[in-house]
């Protein structure tokens, strides 16, 4: 008799049910959400099992990691897939999720998800807290931005060094404004220091990391969007064509066919949205500031003059995708092509 597990993972408790090859169920209860916790429930069943499984969240690289070390065939599903194979119950409770989850290992409908490794995720980990830091250091600027217009005082385009002369400049004499703003600007410059030191933290990994400059060849590249789409594929072999990587990171269009209606629909936008943002920055970049000519670029122009640089974007965003992982996968430099007499023109 096979033994299937389903486990629904929240911060404190996690819900585990244990059914049989028929779908019966044979044991369910709840445990801290620990591994060694977990580990205890799943022994004392005193059962061998064919597959345990649990839903992509916060804490399922950990908890996979450690199952997966201690022995355990824990297999990670992805999010969109669960919640629309337990769409189907009248009652969403932990309890009932775990079922769920249970059945779906038994039956075998789910799709697997890949789970980065630790060191991965670390360099993720810098990459998300240098652009949190970028975000609220903007969001102080634009807050100091209002409330000086309020009183008529307009900062204009400034420098990122000259933005806190500026606004002193603005402020000078008033001390109600000087005792409200401030405090903001030391916070922002406290902010912008730290937000370097990531900066720089990033680089020195980009610096290191040959496939990171090799990516960077490819005109618009730059050491975020490599390093961002390094740590989201992690591992190109487990895609059996490159042009897979587009469909993974969501740069391909919605299908709905059914009987006489046949329409492709906007991109899917599943995946890492963080890699699918700088592809869409590098293609921009290729497009409008970049002055090199390649094929790709040349490409995306002609996209953009049929039907829109939005859509263009888009598109190369989706080749460049494909292209990264080639690369990635012949450890080969990017190649422009070869510029034909009427190339600048088509361009």
């Amino acid at each position: 008799m096979r033994y299937f597990v389903g486990l629904d993972v929240s911060l404190k408790k996690t819900a585990v049910c244990v059914v049989d090859e028929q779908g019966k169920v044979i044991r369910e209860g709840f445990a801290e959400t620990e591994p060694a916790m977990l580990d205890v429930w799943l022994k004392e069943t005193g059962l061998a099992f064919e597959r345990i499984g649990l839903e992509a969240g916060p804490c399922s690289s950990w908890l996979y990691r450690e199952l997966t070390a201690t022995g355990w065939p824990v297999t990670c599903i992805e999010t969109r897939h669960a919640k629309a194979a337990m769409q189907a119950q009248n009652i969403k409770t932990d309890r009932n999720d775990a079922r769920g989850i249970a059945q779906m290992m038994r039956t075998g409908w789910f799709r697997p998800v890949h789970v980065k490794g630790e060191a991965c995720q670390k360099i993720r980990a810098i990459m998300t807290a240098r652009r949190c830091l970028l975000d609220k250091r903007i969001d102080i600027e634009n807050h100091i931005r209002a409330t000086l217009r309020n009183f008529g005082l307009k900062v204009g385009a400034v420098t990122l060094t000259s933005f806190e002369a500026r606004v002193r400049e603005l402020m000078e004499g008033d001390g109600d404004l000087e005792a409200c703003i401030a405090p903001m600007l030391e916070v922002r410059n406290k902010i912008h220091e730290q937000f370097r030191t990531l900066e720089n933290m990033v680089m020195g990994v980009v610096r290191k990391d040959e496939t990171c400059r090799r990516f960077m060849t490819v005109p618009g590249v730059g050491p975020l969007t490599a390093l961002a789409f390094k740590t989201a594929i992690e591992d190109p072999r487990r895609f059996n064509k490159s042009r897979n990587v587009g469909v993974h990171l969501g740069l391909t269009p919605r299908k709905y066919a059914s009987g006489e209606v046949d329409y492709n629909g906007r991109i899917t936008r599943c995946g890492d949205f963080f890699a699918r943002e700088h592809l869409f920055e590098a293609a921009h970049s290729m497009l409008v500031r970049s002055k090199k000519w390649s094929a790709l670029r040349a490409w995306g122009m002609r996209v953009a003059k049929r039907s829109s640089i939005s859509n263009a974007r888009v598109a190369v965003a989706r080749k460049l995708s494909v292209i990264l992982h080639r690369m990635w996968i012949d450890g080969t430099d990017f190649r422009p092509g070869k510029e034909t007499p009427n190339a600048a023109l088509a361009a």
